[in-house]
């Protein structure tokens, strides 16, 4: 077993701070938080420690994330992006969708191998209907992934960050059975 932090703990670090602190207390890994450049809409949202659009277009900064992480003696153990990929928001949808395919796609070229997200909800919908969009949108990235060697790992937290968000939050993965559904609907 392997101890380490989520970095989105770390907001307004670089990268090499963050990894400075986390050898130095002594961890073994990080989940790298890897949110899009821009202004977060919630706590923890919006950091961004690795920028995976570079990454996957740079050689030279991919080799140097990972001679850095190297050179402290700590792993990554995913690269982390927590968005809402079922927001009702059809923009943010597919931002958040895109920008999740790229994490992936550095996950893969760093050789981490693991993606750490949210599944997401369309408030406005039943638990019923967001099944329904969940079979729209997550085999295609649950196949990219797999086609890439990269596990994904899901938050189960309802995300729940005001009153306006109640009862649904902003996650559907959120109960057992909710849990089997799905992982039956994008089987992998």
């Amino acid at each position: 077993m392997k101890f380490g932090l989520v970095s989105a703990i770390l907001d307004g670090w670089t990268m090499e701070e963050m990894l400075d602190v986390v050898s130095q207390m002594g961890f073994d890994c990080v989940e790298v938080a890897c949110w899009p450049q821009g202004k977060a809409e919630r706590r923890y949202a919006g950091v961004s420690h690795i920028d995976v659009a570079r990454v996957l277009e740079d050689d030279e900064y991919a080799k140097y994330v990972l001679d850095y992480f190297a050179s402290k003696n700590v792993q990554i153990s995913s690269l982390a992006f927590y968005p809402n990929t079922m927001d009702g928001d059809l923009e943010k949808r597919q931002a958040n969708i895109n920008h999740l395919k790229t994490v992936i796609q550095a996950s893969a070229k760093l050789g981490v191998g693991m993606v750490t997200t949210f599944v997401g909800r369309d408030q406005t919908k039943t638990v019923e209907e967001n099944i329904e969009l969940f079979k729209e949108i997550w085999p295609p990235i649950v196949e990219l992934a797999a086609g890439l060697d990269v596990k994904i790992g899901i938050e189960n937290c309802p995300m729940l960050f005001g009153r306006d968000q109640w009862p649904g939050g902003q996650n559907l993965m959120t109960t057992p059975a909710i849990w089997r559904e799905l992982f039956a609907i994008a089987d992998s």
